[in-house]
């Protein structure tokens, strides 16, 4: 997600980076050395997951529900799964949605206003394939009533921003494709 938004940080070797958990996913009994409750985002945690500080009791949620291995055992083999929580954290992980904002900036920069360059652009970064002529149009046909129903729902958007999060609510669907998220 983070090279395809375009904000991965593609520094190598350093520290180990200690991703925003929200409080409630919490569970560490330590109190020597608690896993801070105030980290930010930054551009410093926006690194390959190889360099995320991992506490044993300390499960980062997002990876948690794509079946990262637990590290309070050793794991002699990993096991996929596809289950209904993975849609969810798909649908509702803060790291997700900006992912998807800054996908949608890429776009707009990349690609200008045209909603279907957009969309053909989204597809090759994301899918490295162009859509077919039916995902062409069911995409711009969400495109246009997103922004409407964006529109109906804050009375005081702007036609661009109400948009613009059409533009995000569709790079968070796209991340969200079996395409995108296994590879075959």
């Amino acid at each position: 997600m983070l090279t395809v938004a375009g904000s991965v940080n593609s520094e190598i070797f350093g520290p180990s980076v200690k991703p925003p958990i929200p409080g409630e996913a919490m569970q560490a009994r330590n109190v020597k050395n608690p896993y801070p409750q105030n980290v930010s985002e930054t551009v410093e945690t926006r690194r390959r997951s190889i360099y995320m500080f991992h506490k044993r009791v300390v499960q980062y949620p997002l990876m948690q529900a794509f079946d990262a291995p637990d590290a309070q055992v050793s794991c002699g083999q990993r096991v996929n799964t596809t289950v209904a929580p993975q849609a969810l954290a798909m649908l509702n992980d803060p790291f997700v949605r900006l992912r998807s904002e800054e996908f949608a900036q890429r776009l707009s920069r990349e690609a200008g206003n045209d909603g279907a360059t957009q969309i053909r652009l989204a597809f090759q970064v994301a899918l490295a394939r162009q859509p077919d002529n039916d995902e062409l149009s069911v995409a711009q046909t969400f495109l246009a009533e997103q922004s409407a129903a964006r529109r109906v729902h804050d009375q005081k958007l702007t036609d661009d921003a109400a948009k613009t999060l059409a533009l995000t609510d569709f790079c968070q669907m796209l991340f969200s494709f079996n395409e995108f998220i296994y590879v075959d």
